[in-house]
């Protein structure tokens, strides 16, 4: 695994039984919203950030954080849902990301949107749809774990 590695922030959203999905325009396939955490942020303000330009939603991140940890001085972060490393091989860009993954639900009062600069479309999508959608095959497998975790936790 040699090569530069960037870090990224990525969220799965749910409402009620579906997925957000957002089909990227230069790689042809559906995946999550995120994107590349910049300098001075943390990997939840890039989360909000990439979320909010890539769908115009607000979210909320589902995890179970101990505030009793911080202090004047620490701040108890959102635990990631998964941490990837996910090789991106574009030619002349060979590179890595390290992916931070957060399990999501979406705020009240948000209307849906999508960058068109960006992204082909948008959608939500229960787990049968996925499997008729083009997805990479460990993304796929990503998605199915999050539905079948969630339906037991709940």
């Amino acid at each position: 695994m040699s090569g530069k590695r960037q870090f990224t922030a990525s969220a799965l959203i749910f409402k009620g039984d579906k997925v957000l999905l957002v089909e990227h325009k230069k790689l042809g396939v559906w995946l999550y919203p995120g994107g590349h955490i910049e300098q001075d942020e943390t990997p939840e303000e890039t989360l909000y950030r990439e979320v909010k330009e890539e769908t115009g939603l607000d979210v909320s991140i589902v995890d179970e954080r101990d505030l009793g940890l911080g202090t004047d001085s620490v701040v108890v972060l959102h635990t990631p849902y998964v941490i990837l490393c996910e090789l991106i091989d574009i030619p002349n860009d060979r590179h890595y990301h390290i992916d931070m993954v957060y399990l999501c639900e979406v705020n009240e009062g948000n209307d849906l949107r999508f960058d068109e600069k960006e992204s082909k479309n948008i959608g939500w999508f229960s787990q049968e749809e996925i499997d008729k959608l083009p997805v990479y095959p460990n993304f796929k497998a990503l998605l199915h774990k999050a539905f079948k975790e969630r339906t037991t936790c709940h």
